[in-house]
């Protein structure tokens, strides 16, 4: 059979099936992982709470074979309880039997590549795939529950690249300053702008450290939110006259002076606090040691780092790794600038 494949968002389910005329059975998904810089707003003086940005990176990823079947089966080393409950959360929604779903590669949990997120709309784009339920990608983000504090992923997952997102009105879309897990019935939050990224290798360096999810995040949210109103001016005068600015003109200098800086105050400080002392150590080294920046996505302990001689940093990193109490491991990863791939088999 001639393989006919599209980029999950610029080609719909029906051209798909036009261009082959037989019924959908079996497909490949591969998903990005997503890298969070900062949350913006988490104050809400201004009548929205959240809002941020990110970027969408190739590995890792996702990589899985989906299946129409007369029921679920899932063979995944660590995901296979929380694939059944998101395909249970989905069979209550729509009508279809089954699906067999065979794992090939899995993002890190709770490391700060949003793999929740990409695992629930991977499955849930696979569904929509075989069973044509003609569902757009926000349809699919609303009905397996994400999207509750940040879009990034949701974007990521549709078209890749690095996404600005508006948050939520507050208080009456979301009333809360909560993580998306403990906010299942708010909508995800508009995007605001999508640009390519450009093609620098990125260094991703994960120093075995605590991990920061379910209760202890949110008791973090709990306790220390509201944030100062000060903070979301900052991080919008970084991002509109620095950030954006340095995408467009491809001067990642500037965009790596702009990470460093928010690393150091607002919610992206306590994230990092939050991990200890491994991980500040470790964008310290970053930045000693030929980083042009260096910023922990979400609540890490991934850190993302640019550096014009990235080979150099990557051997250096590696070799200051060792020297922690429980290691680490780090990678050369690239941009993704097309979001989550949808191939027939």
């Amino acid at each position: 059979m001639q393989d006919a494949s599209f980029i999950f968002g610029t080609a719909s389910l029906s051209e798909m099936n036009d261009a082959t005329n037989t019924p959908i059975n079996k497909v490949s998904i591969t998903t990005p992982s997503r890298l969070h810089f900062s949350l913006i707003d988490l104050n809400g003086q201004l009548g929205r709470i959240d809002g941020g940005f990110g970027l969408a990176i190739a590995e890792p990823n996702f990589q899985f074979i989906a299946e129409r079947a007369k029921d679920i089966q899932v063979e995944s080393v660590s995901y296979r309880e929380r694939s059944y409950e998101i395909l249970s959360r989905l069979q209550s929604a729509y009508d279809f039997p089954g699906i067999n779903l065979t794992f090939l590669s899995e993002i890190p949990t709770h490391s700060g590549f949003g793999s929740g997120t990409q695992l629930s709309l991977g499955i849930a784009a696979a569904v929509n795939t075989l069973y044509d339920l003609k569902l757009s990608v926000l349809d699919l983000a609303n009905a397996v529950g994400r999207g509750g504090t940040s879009g990034i992923g949701i974007a990521a997952f549709d078209k890749g690249g690095f996404i600005v997102d508006g948050g939520h009105r507050y208080p009456e879309q979301k009333f809360s300053f909560l993580p998306s897990a403990a906010t299942d019935a708010v909508s995800p939050p508009p995007t605001l702008l999508r640009y390519d990224f450009p093609k620098a290798p990125l260094l991703i360096v994960m120093p075995n450290c605590s991990r920061i999810y379910g209760d202890a995040e949110l008791e973090l949210f709990r306790s220390l939110c509201p944030q100062p109103a000060s903070v979301a001016p900052r991080l919008c005068h970084l991002l509109l006259l620095q950030i954006l600015p340095a995408i467009l003109e491809n001067d990642m200098r500037s965009f790596g002076a702009a990470m460093n800086e928010i690393q150091t105050f607002g919610w992206k400080q306590v994230e990092i606090d939050a991990q200890g002392d491994e991980l500040r150590q470790t964008l310290d080294f970053l930045q000693a040691n030929g980083a042009l920046g260096a910023g922990v996505s979400s609540w890490g302990p991934a850190v993302c780092a640019l550096s014009d001689d990235i080979e150099e940093l990557k051997q250096k990193t590696e070799a200051y790794l060792k020297t922690l109490p429980d290691g680490g491991n780090c990678f050369i990863t690239y941009p993704n600038n097309i979001g989550a791939e949808i191939k027939r088999i």
